[in-house]
């Protein structure tokens, strides 16, 4: 009994399967996924049973035509294949990173632009030559189990009830502790790194972190109050710098010229004018002190709040003092968080792609390809360090037991990667670890096994994408349309002389001229050059061609036939000297008009040479349509009506 269920559930899945084939031509077939998708596509507008009925007769002549091209192994042209490279090398880009990953980030970073954050900090750093030089990285030889303790400690004091700002003072090696006893005053999104910024916004209001590390080192992290974002403010400054170590005399000296410059502002002054001339910032001469537009978290808190203050747009601050010099400063433009959170996304994806953030975005999406990619690890690590040792010491590979140069450390579903491999990749890295005693293996084969499924993820991507699959077929297919349409049809359409010729004799009253005109069609490549030439056309007319051919491509003009349908503005009083309409295409700011030299208000036939593109159009039909007929004999077509009747009705 079990055995029959079986059965019959895999015939039913089976029927569900083939009832999904929407036509076969020949031994092919085209399942209605594949259709729809390429209908929906080339469809923007009538979506009918009937116009699905018209374009299921054009997709299967495509599919005729294509299966030609292939059975002429015209995908193996060297055209082709470096068309096809090319291309692939255009799109896959979009696909190594997950959409999903970043559209998350992208909206935590939206979500948390919406408040500003009040913090204060510890901060104990592993080396404490970074307080000084924010360049420098911690190496492998620095001991960090003194921040650790350090950080500890300061974190049993907040636990036991100290105060923060006593606490911050006593163990914190910010440089500005002084001053703010830890409070480094509002910040928001990408204030912080990322790390940090992700602890300040889960806090709750007046609570504190457990030690949480940085790059850089060890911090406790408190939140003090929230509000709702202030979003940026655009500015002018005008800064008078102190020099380091400045004097009191100088100090004082600067305040004086800053309250007569205050004073003067307040009599109606210049603001552009005075940050001109004596604002000490590197640029004021040519911005007029007008700085980036920026938002709280970038400046130090004494501007951010002297310049936040401000209430209405054009309002100048006081005069006020930081470590910097003396500061005036007149508001320009308040510029307020989004609440259109489309809008707000849209800008904040460059930001999120810009940030430490998208790093994590990188792991998620490195995990999920070694996921896809069917990674296996097949290596022991001790026995891997020690023939790495071995091999940097030595500058060669000696096999040793259980493992040679052409062992397996891990594979993909269709790929290994080898010991060699490993060997090479560690040799070319080794020399950015300098200084070391020992090299960090474990963290460098992350990074060789994040690079090595990169490559093979992207190398098979069509294996994994549908979306890329798709692309890339739909692309290849169309190169290969081109190229057998060109043998087919345009180019035997084109050079049959005797065959374009009988098909006008033989169709010679399609070919006719409505009421047209005799012109010379001119195009410049600006709008004022066509203004100039049709003012004066007098002088132009009479020499168009020697206009044209002088005028290095800004100027086209050619004598041509036209009926008064293609004629810009014509109405039934065309006349001969008239010009036309001066149209100008908005993309380009190219401008046409045509000067009209005769007018033909009767119809008459036009001869082969005035008919020859429109002929050679129709012919190519025709030839098109016999070629389809044979094609429809070499690969027989069957469509599954019962199929065709659920998708188009």
């Amino acid at each position: 009994m079990k055995r029959t269920v079986v059965f019959i559930l895999l015939v039913l899945s089976g029927s569900c399967l083939s009832a999904q084939t929407l036509f076969t031509y020949g031994k092919y077939k085209v399942d209605k996924a594949e259709f729809l998708r390429a209908f929906y596509k080339n469809n923007t507008g009538d979506k009918s049973g009937q116009a699905m009925h018209k374009y299921l007769d054009l997709f299967i002549a495509f599919k005729l035509k294509v299966q030609a091209a292939k059975d002429r192994k015209m995908d193996t042209l060297p055209g082709q294949k470096n068309d096809l490279l090319n291309f692939r090398r255009q799109i896959e880009t979009d696909y190594l990173t997950s959409d999903s990953i970043v559209h998350a980030l992208v909206k935590e970073a939206f979500n948390r632009s919406r408040k500003d954050i009040h913090i204060a900090h510890i901060f104990i750093p592993f080396d404490e030559r970074y307080v000084k030089d924010p360049s420098v990285t911690p190496g492998n030889a620095v001991d960090t189990l003194a921040a650790w303790q350090n950080i500890q400690k300061a974190y049993e004091a907040l636990k036991n009830g100290a105060d923060f700002g006593l606490t911050a003072e006593k163990y914190s090696l910010d440089p500005s502790v002084e001053n703010n006893k830890g409070d480094i005053g509002f910040i928001t999104v990408f204030s912080l790194p990322y790390p940090l910024e992700s602890v300040a916004y889960t806090l709750q209001t007046g609570t504190f972190s457990m030690p949480c590390k940085s790059r850089a080192g060890y911090h406790i992290i408190k939140k003090i109050a929230e509000r709702p974002a202030f979003g940026r403010m655009r500015a002018a400054q005008i800064l008078l710098a102190y020099t380091p170590a400045a004097s009191n005399e100088e100090r004082q000296k600067q305040k004086k010229l800053a309250d007569s410059l205050y004073n003067a502002l307040k009599q109606g002054g210049d603001f552009e004018a005075l940050a001109r001339q004596f604002s000490s910032e590197r640029n004021a001469s040519t911005t007029g002190g007008l700085m980036p537009d920026f938002g709280v978290g970038r400046y130090d808190p004494v501007f951010e709040n002297a310049v936040l203050s401000l209430k209405n747009d054009g309002d100048i601050s006081v005069p006020f003092e930081t470590a910097y010099g003396i500061h005036l400063v007149k508001r320009i433009k308040h510029l307020p968080v989004s609440s259109d959170s489309s809008q707000a996304e849209a800008l904040l994806k460059t930001a999120v792609s810009q940030d430490s953030r998208i790093d994590i975005a990188g792991e998620q999406f490195t995990a999920q390809m070694l996921q896809h990619t069917g990674y296996q690890k097949k290596y022991s690590d001790a026995l891997l360090w020690a023939v790495t040792d071995s091999f940097l010491a030595r500058g060669n590979f000696i096999p040793s037991k259980g493992i040679d140069a052409q062992a397996i450390l891990f594979s993909f579903d269709k790929e290994n990667t080898t010991v060699n491999d490993w060997l090479t990749y560690i040799q070319a890295e080794k020399n950015k670890y300098s200084g070391t005693s020992t090299l960090p293996y474990p963290a460098i084969m992350k990074t060789f096994v994040s690079l090595q499924a990169k490559d093979y993820y992207r190398a098979h991507l069509e294996d994994y994408n549908a979306d890329f699959r798709n692309q890339l077929t739909e692309f290849s297919e169309g190169n290969q349309l081109f190229e057998i349409m060109e043998q087919e049809v345009w180019s035997k359409a084109a050079e049959d002389k005797k065959g374009l010729q009988q098909y006008y004799e033989k169709h010679k009253e399609k070919y006719t001229w409505g009421p047209s005109v005799n012109a010379i069609f001119f195009t410049t490549d600006d709008r004022k050059t066509a203004e100039d030439i049709s003012r004066d056309i007098e002088n132009y007319i009479k020499k168009w061609r020697t206009l044209a051919e002088s005028s290095a491509g800004r100027i086209i003009a050619d004598s041509a036939r036209f009926e008064l349908g293609q004629v810009p503005g014509a109405g039934e009083d065309i006349r001969p000297g008239q010009i036309t309409t001066l149209v100008t295409d908005p993309s380009n700011g190219s401008t046409n008009f045509m000067y009209v030299l005769n007018v033909y208000h009767e119809p008459a036939q036009r001869s082969f040479d005035e008919a020859r593109g429109l002929v050679i159009n129709d012919y190519q039909a025709v030839l098109e349509e016999k070629w389809i007929k044979v094609l429809k004999k070499k690969y027989r077509v069957k469509v599954n009506e019962k199929i065709l009747q659920t998708i188009a009705h």
